[in-house]
């Protein structure tokens, strides 16, 4: 007996049922959709665009930008026209083809709809994969339609992830959904590489994409919240605290700063340090014609700023109004932090207002690291949104992928102050020293350090001059001095041309004078290397040409250890009897001034390139001025 009863065609029934889902689901969904400056893209807004999006991401989409007459590139297989009917019935058209199936024909149609002032989207890692990783279609289609390219990014809670290759996302009845819009990147033109534009672009879909994970991620959420709410609790006293400072102080403490109208760079570093370490950036960035703001928290940083004719401010308390007010009267369009100067709450609201923000000089610490393990499922989120990160050393690019940043935006660089130059010292300090030995400048040295430098000094023949890292320790390093046999003499006292007698050692006892006094020597010593500190600032001595000389414990600077070992201007030691033979061995077999620097000039152009390329991949700079 043959049954009456058909079977019911699924590819028509698509439609209606597609277009019922969205709507009965979509409706109850809590959207937050985040966009540059609040204005969303699209041609019904002023200009038409061209939306890219992971291919598993894609269901909000549809919601959020129903009926807005956007054409989507749909592949031509039996998969393909179940999307193709549910887009129709919610206000899209399609385009169909593939890279396997009617693919330049797709491409031309759809560059010919962008022409005409259509928005068009694709996923450029579909129709099959490989997950996330963006394929050349979007390339011809965005420099044929000429028209921006604005990559999109989706995320929910609670909701369903199935074990298809894109790993498809479906937000559950009222699910939090959040939408983030990136900024519009420039189509690809004749003569560009396609390899960098497509990475740039898909840099800059995975960025919004975490972005979004991180607005969804429940865990991310609490501990932000948690992290807001002491900023508003801390809100009044830090207002009492404010009242005892100077008005602008004050003032600019709580965002107040004069309205800026060329949306510039902002670079934040905390103190004096960090601020010297930002200069090279600065300098990057205004022979390109890009202007810059600068933040410090210290009021020696601010003076700095003052004396070195800088634009910027105190940096706004770290308080969602204070710095939200901060931001909107700034206009950033990209956020630089150095070291690890990581502020959540300004942070947080600066990814809020789809603004780039990036690391350089990056350092963690073994101490700071265990203190932001503490708040890890935010601050995973959180970096993961960066769109780079410079590291000073693959110790410090290890704490970052532990703490969870993306290990591809990570780039293990040098620090940047080898980029700043602090000049040769004046001809007279040499003679000051009155010595015919080899100098040996023993810089920012630590207790427990000073009596190998000392005996090996000795030992190799040596006129010693050592600046301990604090002052306070003066008076303890000249008892060890004389306990060695040393007739020492304070710098200030010779600089001041006072009789000081017979002596055959030095001490630096004033802050400001070792990155020249490295000049004085023939060799340098630098601290915080023989004692597990990680060592001081290897790049002045490199900048006067000397060879320079480290513990074992050079971890905050191991890349550029790494680096000069190669070439003879740095040794590495372990104890005294080390010491001592490298010290006679450069006594008769040391590189040139010339060699040493071209050591550090290479240095100097990797930080420099990777700098570029970051804000280039960013889209902070473009592709002229990336190659200036």
């Amino acid at each position: 007996m043959k049954s009456n009863m058909k079977t019911p065609d699924l590819i028509k029934l698509s439609r209606v049922l597609g277009r019922i889902f969205m709507r009965l689901i979509g409706s109850s969904w809590r959207i937050i959709y985040v966009s540059p400056r609040g204005l969303r893209a699209g041609h019904i807004r002023g200009r038409s665009v061209f939306f890219a999006f992971w291919h598993g991401r894609q269901l909000p989409f549809i919601h959020t930008h129903r009926n807005e007459g956007i054409t989507v590139l749909v592949s031509q297989n039996r998969d393909g026209q179940y999307v193709t009917n549910v887009l129709h019935s919610t206000g899209f058209s399609t385009v169909r083809g593939s890279s396997s199936r009617g693919g330049m024909r797709a491409l031309g149609e759809m560059a010919g709809k962008l022409r005409s002032g259509i928005d068009c989207a694709i996923t450029p890692d579909g129709p099959r994969g490989p997950a996330e990783k963006v394929k050349t279609g979007i390339a011809h289609i965005s420099r044929l339609g000429g028209r921006p390219v604005v990559s999109m990014g989706a995320s929910a809670w609670p909701a369903l992830r199935f074990s298809s290759w894109d790993r498809f996302l479906l937000p559950l009845p009222f699910a939090r959904v959040s939408v983030v819009e990136g900024r519009p990147f420039p189509p690809m033109k004749r003569g560009d590489d396609p390899d960098i534009w497509l990475d740039r672009i898909e840099r800059e879909i995975s960025r919004v994409t975490h972005s979004a994970d991180l607005l969804t991620s429940p865990s991310a959420r609490i501990l932000w919240f948690i992290l807001k709410s002491a900023g508003c609790f801390l809100h009044m006293p830090a207002m009492l605290a404010l009242y005892f400072r100077s008005s602008r102080e004050r003032e600019e403490r709580q965002g107040f700063v004069s309205e800026i109208y060329s949306n510039p760079v902002w670079l934040h570093g905390s103190s004096l340090g960090e601020l010297n370490g930002l200069l090279p950036f600065v300098s990057y960035l205004e022979k390109r014609n890009i202007p810059v703001w600068i933040t410090c928290f210290t009021p020696s940083g601010r003076l700095f700023l003052d004396r070195m004719n800088l634009p910027g401010s105190f940096s706004p308390l770290d308080t969602p109004l204070f710095t939200q007010r901060f931001i909107q009267r700034i206009k950033p369009r990209a956020l630089i932090i150095t070291e690890t100067e990581i502020w959540p709450n300004t942070i947080l609201e600066a990814l809020g207002s789809c603004i780039p923000c990036m690391i350089v000089n990056g350092r963690l610490s073994r101490r700071s690291f265990r203190g932001y393990r503490i708040f890890k499922p935010l601050f995973r989120r959180m970096l993961s949104c960066f769109s780079g990160i410079l590291a000073r050393s693959i110790k410090d690019a290890e704490y970052f992928k532990l703490l969870g940043a993306n290990p591809d935006n990570i780039t293990v660089t040098c620090d940047s102050k080898s980029c700043s130059d602090h000049g040769d010292p004046p001809g007279k300090w040499r003679n000051m020293l009155q010595t015919d030995l080899p100098v040996l400048v023993a810089g920012s040295t630590r207790k427990g350090e000073e009596e190998t430098i000392l005996k090996a000094s000795r030992k190799s023949g040596y006129f010693p001059v050592l600046a301990p890292r604090h002052l306070e320790r003066i008076d303890e390093v000249l008892d060890i001095m004389k306990d060695h046999g040393f007739t020492p003499a304070k710098w200030t006292e010779l600089a001041d041309s006072k009789d000081t007698g017979y002596f055959d050692s030095v001490i630096l006892d004033l802050h400001g004078v070792l990155a020249r006094f490295y000049g004085v020597g023939n060799v340098a010593f630098v601290g915080g290397t023989l004692v597990p500190v990680g060592g001081h600032n290897v790049l002045e001595p490199l900048m006067r040409g000397i060879p320079v000389i480290v513990g074992p414990h050079y971890e905050s600077f191991s890349g550029i250890i790494d680096e000069i070992s190669a070439s003879g201007a740095g040794h590495i030691i372990a104890s005294y009897e080390e010491l001592t033979d490298i010290l006679k061995t450069l006594k008769s077999d040391s590189p040139g001034k010339a060699s040493v620097r071209s050591s550090l000039e290479k240095i100097r152009n990797e930080v420099y390139d990777q700098f570029g390329l970051l804000l280039f991949r960013s889209g902070v700079i473009n592709h002229l001025e990336y190659n200036q």
